[in-house]
């Protein structure tokens, strides 16, 4: 699968739960209207990763895809570990950390492999070293 097909997919997984946190929070944390107003701005932020995702699909290996790739490798790194610490308090149920769980391990492989595979550029000549 190239890049840009990957980043698309990732959008796409973003939209759809960040849409599910605005529209329908209660289905994602069933704890009252204060945490479902905190779960709808989750969401917003949410949404808005998938749409910085798919803008930056197409970039060759600029220092913004980087970050990009970078950011989201974290984003599904600490988010499994609260998905579980989460899990281990009570907060969620075991379907609903094994769905996010394989979510965000599928990302995060995904992510970081095509991070390795952007072409390492010098800084001086912005041109290809590798």
């Amino acid at each position: 699968m190239k890049r840009p097909h990957f980043m698309i997919i990732a959008a796409v997984i973003a939209w759809l739960f960040g849409l599910m946190m605005i529209f329908v929070p209660d289905k994602a944390l069933d704890t009252g209207s204060a945490a479902n107003l905190g779960m709808q701005w989750y969401g917003i932020a949410l949404f808005s990763i998938g749409v910085i995702i798919f803008f930056s699909r197409n970039d060759p290996g600029s220092k913004a895809l980087k970050a990009v790739m970078i950011g989201n490798i974290l984003f599904h790194l600490i988010g499994e570990v609260f998905d579980v610490y989460d899990y281990t308090a009570g907060f969620t149920q075991l379907s609903g950390i094994l769905a996010s769980g394989i979510i965000h391990v599928l990302l995060f492989i995904g992510f970081t492999y095509y991070l390795m595979k952007i072409p390492k550029y010098s800084e001086s000549e912005n041109k290809e070293i590798i």
